[in-house]
């Protein structure tokens, strides 16, 4: 039940903020577990370019220089052993961001809630990357790096097996950082009525359906411990609350489909990194 995975760099976009740097201290130890490179990916918009002027100052490149050159020292400063590139690319930061994440193995984006101009700027650019990447894309609002809580995998119905990518992502995320599995499943509350009121289909219990779906996993990663609880499914409120003491939360999304009110709550509130897994 191992995933397979793009080859290909860690990308996290720096755009000077202390979210960048955030996102830069969760990216590294991912590039180092997974045994790969860092890139980091500063854009400038076309409508901030000037037109070149002989021995005029490159504002624009002096800054893009600046915060790369910072958040490498960041990097380097964590693990000196993993490579890191520093880029400047130009464009609309929506399709500059897609472009890396197509060939990379997870982009990461730090977001921001200090300025309510940098949330919408940085919120539009994060929905745009979740929405439409063929790749795991993980979201940094705040990231500590001595939080060693579980890693959570927010499942929904037990018998979607598109959600089973999100399982195996969540076991290799807990497997590299020497942490637990907190299987997290969802219902609605008339699908909790439902079953109290006609019992479980084919009597089985709900939980056995949730182990069932873990033990291929577990076996995968011995080493890992996991668990499992049911939470009613209300707009990403239990989600948020389990975060407050997890190290990642890990959820799905339907590529191409505008994320729904769930992962919009949990991209906003969680607090800890998500990671977005996606699948057809």
């Amino acid at each position: 039940m191992n995933i397979a995975h793009t080859t290909g760099p860690v990308v996290v976009g720096i755009d000077g903020s202390t979210a960048a740097l955030d996102a830069v201290r969760f990216a590294i130890r991912e590039a180092r577990g997974r045994g790969t490179s860092l890139r980091l990916v500063h854009v400038i918009q076309p409508h901030l370019q000037r037109e070149t002027v002989y021995g005029a100052p490159d504002v624009d490149g002096d800054y893009a220089r600046t915060v790369l050159d910072q958040a490498a020292i960041v990097a380097k400063a964590i693990d000196p052993t993993v490579i890191v590139e520093a880029v400047v690319l130009q464009g609309e930061p929506e399709a500059v961001m897609l472009s890396e994440a197509a060939s990379a193995c997870l982009t990461v984006l730090g977001t921001t809630t200090e300025n309510s101009l940098a949330a919408w700027v940085l919120g539009s650019m994060v929905h745009t990357v979740v929405e439409c990447s063929a790749n795991p894309v993980a979201i940094v609002r705040t990231f500590d790096v001595e939080r060693d809580g579980a890693v959570v995998a927010a499942l929904g119905d037990a018998k979607v097996s598109a959600t089973d990518v999100v399982v195996a992502q969540a076991f290799q995320e807990a497997s590299m950082r020497g942490a637990t599995v907190l299987a997290v499943h969802t219902q609605e509350i008339s699908s909790i009525l439902a079953t109290a009121i006609s019992g479980p289909v084919d009597h089985a219990h709900p939980e056995s359906a949730m182990d069932v779906r873990l033990e291929p996993f577990g076996a995968d990663y011995p080493s890992v411990r996991v668990a499992s609880v049911y939470a009613e499914a209300d707009s990403g409120s239990e989600l948020v609350e389990v975060s407050d003491t997890a190290q990642l939360l890990v959820v799905g999304h339907e590529r191409d489909r505008v994320p729904g009110r769930t992962l919009t709550a949990v991209l906003r509130h969680a607090h800890c990194p998500v990671l977005v897994v996606p699948h057809a």
